[in-house]
């Protein structure tokens, strides 16, 4: 499969989810030295090849950290409705769910729309939420392909709404330091085998 086409196919399933991504949703793919990415302005309900350009030259932090990670092939921008009302209170989202352990890692960060602030950030889990005075606020998933960007971006909603919605009873106990870390390479480790069957989400 053609990248244009995988990376359409990741925006219909957005698009089908049963909750907004946000106004403006934004997927990024690495291949090799080039940066293509969907428009900024793309409806993901009616997204053509068109809608997809090369931002390898264009002027983009989020571009810019993607093409600098050691691992990360796949980005996805979105602002998801609980991950919407962490963003706009500046509230982390801790992993209190084995699945965001797992997939994501320990916390998923606020940081400011800088290069140092999202990569340093991203260095120690697969998502991060940029600060809602820059950009309007959203939440940015990676993974080594389309899939895991794509399942982070879910995770992370569920996770978000477990937490705002536990913390009216007293709040979720997040799972400790020691313990996400060990499951987030566990889950990697054990699944890089079988995600490998997705290996065109990042090389076409």
């Amino acid at each position: 499969m053609e990248m244009k086409d995988v990376i359409v196919k990741y925006a219909s399933m957005m698009n089908a989810l049963p909750y907004s991504t946000g106004k403006s949703p934004q997927i990024l793919v690495r291949i090799g030295d080039r940066c293509l990415a969907t428009d900024e302005d793309a409806d993901f309900s009616s997204l053509t090849e068109e809608d997809i350009i090369d931002i390898t030259n264009q002027p983009s932090v989020e571009k810019d950290v993607l093409m600098t990670s050691r691992e990360a092939r796949a980005m996805i921008l979105s602002r998801t409705p609980y991950v919407g009302i962490c963003v706009a209170s500046r509230r982390r989202i801790p992993a209190v769910l084995d699945d965001m352990a797992q997939i994501i890692g320990q916390e998923a960060r606020v940081v400011p729309r800088t290069f140092r602030g999202i990569s340093r950030a991203l260095k120690s889990a697969e998502a991060a939420l940029v600060r809602p005075e820059e950009s309007g606020g959203y939440a940015i998933t990676c993974g080594r392909n389309l899939y895991e960007a794509y399942v982070a971006m879910t995770v992370l909603e569920k996770s978000a709404e477990v937490i705002l919605k536990a913390a009216v009873i007293g709040g979720a106990k997040p799972i400790g330091s020691l313990d996400c870390r060990l499951m987030h390479q566990i889950y990697r480790r054990k699944y890089s085998k079988a995600e490998k069957e997705h290996k065109d989400d990042t090389e076409g």
